[in-house]
């Protein structure tokens, strides 16, 4: 969405009452971008992280059992 667009969005009194909802699913989604940018420098520099290690480190936040076996 263009700035001219998204400014005059903002200015609508119909789109007012979606336009906190939908500000805050964009951060969400920013946040996530930002979030695999860093794990993608992260990967570059120590490689991927070990998908047995991944899944037992799950299992023991979520006290679930390990997916060692999972796809990924």
């Amino acid at each position: 969405m263009g700035i001219a667009t998204c400014s005059a969005w903002r200015r609508s009194s119909v789109i007012r009452c979606v336009s906190a909802y939908l500000e805050k699913a964009a951060q969400r989604q920013i946040e996530r971008d930002n979030l695999d940018e860093l794990i993608a420098d992260f990967d570059k520099v120590h490689g991927p992280a070990d998908p047995e290690a991944v899944a037992a480190a799950r299992a023991r936040l979520t006290g679930g059992a390990t997916n060692a076996g999972a796809a990924s």
